[in-house]
């Protein structure tokens, strides 16, 4: 049953990465994601439903536009390839079940990747991403908490644990953390600039965007101030060899820095547990 479950779970999966894709494209140009319903950004034709297909269509065209025939970026692929493989993440994550975690955890994965492919594009994102995960993981966490109301089970809990007490603290702790972090490399990045006599550094005054700063109170909100401060830890070093690489080959400092926010959330809602338990040994 959970092979057949599972399945079922990527199929979804790959569907809404064909809507992420969407958002991805039209959300920056201000444009609605409901219409036109899908088109050849190029040829601006509208797509046939069969060439729409997640991942099937994009095989079966062969990276083409049916009509104008110009290439399909494989973006569109792997972002429906990369959806699905977090869901079926998640749904493992979840021990096989459509319950709260899973839910909670499609929701901040699809945000991640609309947030971190838009970053790449724009080097910024549209700041009610991140204001709309907050509200829904706020939503979720509220109906989680009434549920163990009902079922009599705050007197056994910690109150830090209740879960919609755990969100807010989570998005405090997640954004004054980072925020104080902020203010210090602006600071130190301001008496480098003027020690150096230079406006910037290609253009940037800022060691860390706000679009960051939000991004690190919406995991705090959806997983908690620990996970959030581990997040915001582990993005350097899994964006270590990629900038490197864009040091020595593209000799430039700036990196759209969200993508790699949004891989340390994803370890830190996996595995974040073990890897506390690994650095404290508890």
């Amino acid at each position: 049953m959970n092979i057949f479950e599972s399945i079922l779970v990527f199929i979804i999966g790959s569907c809404v990465g064909s809507f992420l894709n969407v958002c991805i494209y039209r959300l920056p140009l201000d444009m609605s994601i409901v219409f036109p319903f899908s088109f050849c950004p190029k040829c601006k034709k509208s797509l046939n439903w069969y060439d729409n297909l997640p991942l099937i269509g994009y095989i079966k065209l062969k990276a083409k536009c049916r009509f104008c025939k110009e290439p399909i970026s494989f973006r569109y692929f792997l972002v429906e390839l990369l959806t699905a493989l977090l869901f079926l993440a998640a749904f493992i994550k979840s021990r096989y079940c459509f319950n709260y975690e899973f839910v909670w955890l499609i929701i901040l994965y699809s945000v991640c990747i609309v947030s971190s492919f838009i970053d790449i594009d724009y080097r910024a994102i549209p700041a009610y991403l991140c204001v709309l995960g907050i509200l829904l993981a706020l939503l979720i966490n509220i109906i989680r908490s009434v549920y163990l109301f009902n079922a009599t089970l705050f007197m056994h809990m910690d109150f830090s644990q209740i879960p919609i007490v755990k969100s807010f603290v989570g998005i405090f702790i997640g954004l004054g953390f980072v925020y104080f972090f902020k203010l210090l490399g602006d600071f130190g990045l301001d008496i480098y600039l003027k020690l150096t006599k230079k406006d910037s550094i290609e253009g940037e005054k800022e060691s860390l965007g706000l679009g960051d700063v939000d991004f690190i109170g919406m995991v705090g909100a959806f997983l908690g101030w620990q996970m959030s401060i581990l997040t915001f830890f582990l993005a350097p070093i899994v964006s270590l060899i990629y900038g490197i690489y864009i040091i020595i080959n593209k000799k430039s400092h700036l990196i759209a820095y969200l993508p790699f926010l949004s891989i340390a959330a994803v370890i830190a809602s996996l595995w974040g547990d073990k890897i506390i338990r690994l650095l404290f040994k508890y």
